[in-house]
């Protein structure tokens, strides 16, 4: 005798040996096909909200952190210095980073304003140094140097201020 079962998934009269439908093609163990795996789905669910969650996590909550321990970063300028060399002047600011934040930062990103005695900008440079490192809750020393544009005695006071980094 010769028995026939229903297609789980297109419901047409199968062998009941049949591990395939003939016409469908699907699959006839219990919770082989995924539409017919609840727990399966579940965990996929579960997986798919779980990766959303961590990208909006590292993307939005711990960025805007360190971009506000970015703007935290307390910068003091002990000493503003000018070099000729090769017919061109340098210029550097010299002082350090006082990093109150459980944040380390590299790869900082400087931006160089030089002002007159009026506050008046008279030059200003970026610089990203790739080997100063800022570690949590400490002090670090730092210099900064470019080419400068006026006679050197124009500059006399520097305000530095770290416009990016990475944190790691």
């Amino acid at each position: 005798m010769h028995n026939t079962k229903e297609c789980i998934m297109c419901c047409s009269e199968i062998d009941s040996r049949a591990k395939k439908c003939p016409k469908c093609t699907s699959l006839q163990a219990k919770f082989s096909n995924l539409e017919n795996n609840p727990i399966l789905i579940g965990v996929l669910f579960f997986f798919i909200l779980a990766l959303f969650s961590y990208i909006f996590y590292q993307n939005f909550y711990v960025r805007a952190l360190e971009d506000k321990a970015i703007q935290d970063l307390n910068i003091m300028v002990t000493e503003v210095s000018t070099k000729n060399e090769n017919d061109a002047l340098y210029v550097a600011c010299i002082g350090n980073i006082t990093n109150d934040t459980e944040f380390r930062f590299k790869e900082i990103k400087f931006q160089v304003d030089f002002l007159s005695e009026q506050n008046e900008l008279i030059d200003t440079f970026s610089v990203t140094d790739e080997d100063l490192g800022v570690l949590s809750n400490s002090i670090t020393n730092f210099r900064v140097r470019g080419l400068g544009h006026k006679p050197a005695t124009e500059y006399t006071r520097c305000v530095v201020k770290v416009v990016d980094a990475w944190s790691h």
